[in-house]
């Protein structure tokens, strides 16, 4: 419903793992964590943008896209072993997060509640079928063998841990598995992320 096609995530999940295979341990120890994510954003951008229906935009430097006509953006971050877990109570962010998510997540009123995705699609308030407004995370976990992977939309971020604390909508996707599993695990396995913070200066 959201206009985004699953070949589009494996190919971003699939350039952010070469990216993070790349890293040696001779690299500083957030790089694969990094390079990974840099390339997960970079690609899906291009994929969506590309596509004709989904812009570019960077609020508080947070790299997202935007679906055009509607009320709702995708953003990209690593996560916890409960990533992907369908009987989870839903992931956290691998590292704390800082004011520009916590933003994106309390500052928009839902439009939608969770009841009325129960037992039936989204409906928007003018009848057309469509996800929940808001700010949803492709939220990815690289674990031993495989990464898991969802589609999100967040209710509530807990300003004082930095971490999501609650979901409102979650869209577990099947796991990406790399064609060939290599002796050497990239760095960042177990989901090791990069955290921004933005201040302004005095």
């Amino acid at each position: 419903m959201m206009d985004i096609e699953p070949s589009w995530i494996a190919g971003a999940i699939s350039n952010g793992e070469v990216a993070a295979g790349n890293v040696t341990t001779d690299h500083p120890i957030t790089a694969a964590g990094l390079v990974r994510w840099i390339e997960v954003v970079g690609e899906l951008r291009r994929q969506l943008r590309e596509s004709g229906n989904w812009d570019r935009d960077n609020p508080q430097n947070r790299p997202i896209s935007r679906r055009r006509g509607t009320q709702f953006t995708l953003s990209t971050v690593g996560g916890d072993e409960a990533t992907g877990v369908s009987d989870s109570a839903g992931p956290k962010a691998a590292r704390r997060k800082g004011k520009a998510t916590e933003h994106a997540v309390n500052g928009v009123i839902p439009l939608i509640s969770i009841e009325t995705l129960r037992g039936s699609p989204a409906t928007a308030p003018d009848g057309l079928d469509a996800p929940p407004s808001g700010n949803w995370f492709l939220v990815y976990h690289r674990a031993k063998d495989e990464i898991r992977l969802e589609v999100s939309l967040p209710r509530h971020f807990d300003v004082d841990a930095g971490q999501f604390d609650d979901w409102r909508v979650r869209v577990i996707l099947d796991s990406w598995k790399p064609d060939v599993l290599n002796d050497r695990m990239p760095q960042d396995v177990g989901g090791q992320d990069v955290d921004f913070r933005v201040i302004e200066a005095g």
